[in-house]
């Protein structure tokens, strides 16, 4: 009989979360793992709110973040489908937060 190395939690966890996000069975799964994707700075200015056909959308506070972030778009988009692959996005869409 083989042996097999295990498999590190790390190596499973974008496809696990992915199937959170994509499946929607886990309130607040797209929020985390956006954060966990992008990094704190990006997190903590930033909120995305679904994911349908492909077209992620984000709220961003001010629209200072949402041209910054609209800069980066192919290299966010890039991330989050590095490490979400089984929930990933054609585009990011970010739209201006409501104010509370």
């Amino acid at each position: 009989m083989a042996s097999r190395e295990p498999t590190s939690i790390a190596a499973l966890l974008p496809d696990v979360l992915g199937r959170l996000v994509r499946d929607a069975r886990v309130p607040g799964a797209l929020g985390a793992l956006w954060s966990r994707v992008q990094g704190t700075v990006i997190g903590a200015q930033s909120r995305p709110v679904e994911l349908v056909d492909g077209v992620l959308r984000v709220d961003v506070r001010g629209a200072t973040w949402r041209a910054t972030l609209q800069a980066q778009e192919a290299v966010l988009l890039e991330r989050w489908n590095a490490a979400v692959r089984a929930a990933p996005a054609q585009r990011i869409e970010f739209r201006l937060a409501p104010r509370p």
